[in-house]
């Protein structure tokens, strides 16, 4: 899986073929598969000719061939994150603008078209920013006048208590484990046990007033829990962050101290690839972890930032930004499949 190069270990490499998205001006934040579904969820941008900018729901799908965009049922807004159940179950997150105030956004595909959810009555200036499955419920991060969690099943909409989930001031992502639920996002993470919600207390160091955010949880088992995001650095002003839950304690794992950040993490070929970028400058970051500790890995050809990224087979698909923009200045959606190089007993079919 690596080799060692003066006592480093070094990741196999990771050719990349880019596929064509369709929009011209967009954004994409996340990318999630279950079977041979795969999705990937942002925003368009429209520019006016004043000047202005319209911001428009986007979610396009692989059809194994190429990717489509799919009608949206509001014209304004933005998507944050989808939950890909089956090729005909998925569900999406984000927020709308009615007049001058955003809404939240809760919308299911059927297999032909997406349909809007109705959410519950006094939800003006929030939107909803994370979606997760639990049984056959939803999970749902929510951002407005107080961070909170909302259980989504059976047609009924019910709010987890707020009580302990006021460190995490924006929830990034949700995940089921067992009986629990884990909220990570700027602040760290919580856990609820049914009842109410405790802080996980975190190995993380910051200066003093600065904050870290955990942007991605992955739960392999009860056992066998990972975390990355970033952390606030007094010369850097903000690096990578890797942590790992063993059932017992939460370690952090060394990443590459330089400025950006992780947004994202799978496994390929076993082993777990991390993907983010610098916000100073928009380049792209992956890092496999190699030994004791991530090491940086090569990037797609072209990209911008990545924020997202999700596993199929010997393959691993990630989407964001492209590292050139529009002549009108404006981000250009990016979307890439990698596999290890040939070689290193890495296989080559997706």
């Amino acid at each position: 899986m690596a080799t060692t190069v003066g006592g480093l270990a070094v990741p196999a490499p990771i050719d990349w073929t880019v596929t064509p998205t369709g929009p011209e001006n967009a954004v994409l934040y996340t990318t999630e598969r279950a079977g041979d579904s795969l999705w990937s969820v942002g925003i368009n941008l429209e520019p006016g000719k004043d000047g202005s900018v319209k911001f428009h729901p986007l979610a396009v799908r692989w059809n194994g061939r190429a990717w489509q965009q799919t009608k949206q049922p509001v014209p304004d807004g933005r998507l944050d994150d989808v939950l890909a159940r089956s090729a005909d179950d998925v569900w999406a997150v984000g927020a709308t603008e009615i007049g001058a105030e955003s809404r939240p956004l809760l919308q299911h595909w059927k297999g032909g078209a997406w349909d809007l959810v109705g959410s519950p009555a006094g939800e003006d200036n929030a939107q909803y920013t994370s979606i997760a499955a639990q049984g056959s419920g939803l999970l749902i991060g929510r951002y407005g006048d107080q961070t909170s969690v909302l259980r989504y099943a059976g047609g009924k909409w019910q709010e987890l208590p707020r009580e302990g989930l006021q460190h995490v001031v924006y929830i990034d992502d949700l995940k089921a484990v067992g009986k629990e639920i884990w909220a990570a996002g700027i602040g760290g993470v919580a856990r609820y046990d049914g009842t109410r919600w405790i802080e996980v207390k975190l190995p993380v160091k910051v200066p003093e007033g600065r904050s870290f955010e955990v942007a991605q949880l992955v739960v392999r088992s009860a056992k066998d829990i990972w975390a990355v995001g970033m952390k606030n650095d007094a010369e850097l002003w903000r690096v990578p962050l890797a942590l790992h839950y063993d059932g017992k304690s939460w370690t952090e794992v060394a990443a590459p101290a330089i400025t950006g950040q992780f947004h994202d993490l799978e496994f390929l070929d076993g082993k777990a690839v991390a993907v983010g970028g610098n916000p100073n400058t928009g380049e792209p970051l992956v890092a496999e972890l190699a030994g004791k500790e991530f090491v940086q890995t090569t990037t797609p050809p072209g990209a911008g930032y990545l924020h997202g990224s999700a596993q199929v087979g010997k393959c691993l698909w990630t989407v964001g930004v492209a590292a050139a923009t529009t002549p009108d200045g404006f981000e250009k959606p990016f979307i890439t499949v990698g596999k290890h190089r040939p070689g290193n007993d890495h296989g080559l079919g997706c």
